[in-house]
C-alpha cells in the first residue's frame, strides 16, 4: 500500500507515527513510575493476563479470593500492560515499515531494526519482572530498555524532519563527547531511582542535601542505595553544566540554544524536587514529577545528541 503514496506523504507519516510513538514511550515511562510509586507492580501477578482476566473489572475480582491490592493499584499496572501492547507495540512496528520505505532521508536501518528489538525485549523484561516479582534489578532493566527505546525513537524522529544541517558548529565532537557522558549518567541515576524506589530506600536518607542524624552508617544497605542515587544525580547536573557551557557558542541557532538554556532550568528544578520529595516524606505525586522531568531531561539531550551528530556526519 504504501508504493503508491509519495515521498513527501510518507516522510509525513513517520513523523506523525515517530512523534507519537515518543509521546506514549514517556506516557508509558510516566505510568511504570506512578506503578512503583504506589506498590502496584505485582498487583497482577500472572503475564499477560491479570488473575487470569483480559481485563480485571470490579465484579470478576470480587470472586477471587486472593486479591490483596486496592482496585486503582489492579487497574494502574493493567492500563500499564495496555498501554505497551495496544499502544506502543503497533506504533513501532509502524515506525518500522514506514521508515524502510523512505528513501534518500538517510532513515539508518539499524535504528530501525533496534527499534524492534528493543520492543521485543522490553515486552519480555516486562513479563520477566512479574515472574522475578518485581525485584530491584528487574525493574531497573525494564526501565533501562525503555529509554534506549526512547532514544532510538527519537533518532528516527529527528531524521524524519529533515532539518537543514548546513550550518557550521564548532568543537562538534567535544560536544558530542559531553552529551554521551551526559546521557549515559542520567540514565544511571534514573535506573538507580528505580532501585531506590523497589528496594524501600527512598526515605532511607531523611534530611537534604545530607542523608540522616540517625548515627547510622551511610554503608547500610538502603542507605548506600539513596546516597548512590543522590551522588549521580551530582554528577548529572555537572555534566549538564558541561553541556551548558559547550553550547554557549550556538546563539545563532535558536532552537539549539533554547534547548541548552531549558536545561539548566530543569536540572536545578529537578533537583529541587527531588529535595521535596524528602521533606514531603514521599509525596506520590511530587514523586511522579520528579521522575517523569527526569525523562524530559533524558529526551532533550537525546535530541540534542543526535542533532550534533547529524551534523557531524553531514561534514
Amino acid at each position: 500500500m504504501l508504493n503508491n503514496i509519495s515521498k513527501n506523504k510518507i516522510i509525513t507519516l513517520l513523523k506523525i507515527f515517530s512523534g507519537l510513538l515518543i509521546v506514549v514511550i514517556f506516557a508509558q515511562i510516566s505510568l511504570g513510575s506512578a506503578v512503583r510509586l504506589t506498590g502496584s507492580g505485582l498487583s497482577c501477578p500472572d503475564w499477560p493476563l491479570c488473575y487470569g482476566l483480559w481485563f480485571p473489572d470490579q465484579e470478576k475480582l470480587s470472586n477471587i479470593s486472593d486479591v490483596n491490592y486496592e482496585f486503582y493499584q489492579i487497574m494502574l499496572e493493567w492500563i500499564h500492560r495496555f498501554n505497551a501492547a495496544i499502544f506502543i507495540a503497533p506504533l513501532a512496528l509502524i515506525v518500522f515499515i514506514v521508515g524502510l520505505k523512505v528513501k534518500n532521508l538517510h532513515i539508518n536501518k539499524i535504528t530501525l531494526y533496534a527499534i524492534l528489538v528493543l520492543l521485543a525485549l522490553q515486552g519480555l523484561m516486562g513479563g520477566f519482572t512479574v515472574f522475578d516479582k518485581n525485584s530491584p534489578w528487574s525493574v531497573a532493566v525494564h526501565l533501562g530498555f525503555a529509554l534506549i527505546l526512547l532514544l532510538f525513537v527519537i533518532r528516527v524522529f529527528m531524521q524524519s524532519l529533515n532539518l537543514n544541517l548546513d550550518i557550521t558548529i564548532p568543537n562538534i565532537k567535544r560536544k558530542l563527547s559531553t552529551l554521551i557522558i551526559s546521557i549515559i549518567f542520567i540514565m544511571f541515576t534514573m535506573l538507580m531511582g528505580a532501585i531506590v524506589s523497589k528496594s524501600g530506600s527512598s526515605l532511607a536518607c531523611d534530611i537534604w542535601p545530607l542523608c540522616s542524624n540517625d548515627g547510622l552508617s551511610i554503608f547500610q544497605h538502603n542507605k548506600f542505595i539513596h546516597i548512590t542515587h543522590r551522588i549521580l544525580a551530582v554528577i548529572s547536573a555537572v555534566c549538564i553544566y558541561f553541556v551548558f557551557n559547550h553550547y554557549r557558542d550556538t546563539k545563532q541557532y535558536k532552537l539549539i540554544y533554547g534547548i541548552r538554556n531549558i536545561l539548566v532550568t530543569v536540572i536545578t528544578l529537578q533537583i529541587l524536587i527531588g529535595a521535596t520529595v524528602i521533606f514531603t516524606e514521599l509525596n506520590m505525586f511530587i514523586a511522579m514529577f520528579h521522575q517523569s522531568l527526569a525523562v524530559i531531561l533524558f529526551m532533550m539531550l537525546s535530541f540534542l545528541f543526535w542533532f550534533t551528530l547529524q551534523i557531524n556526519y553531514k561534514k
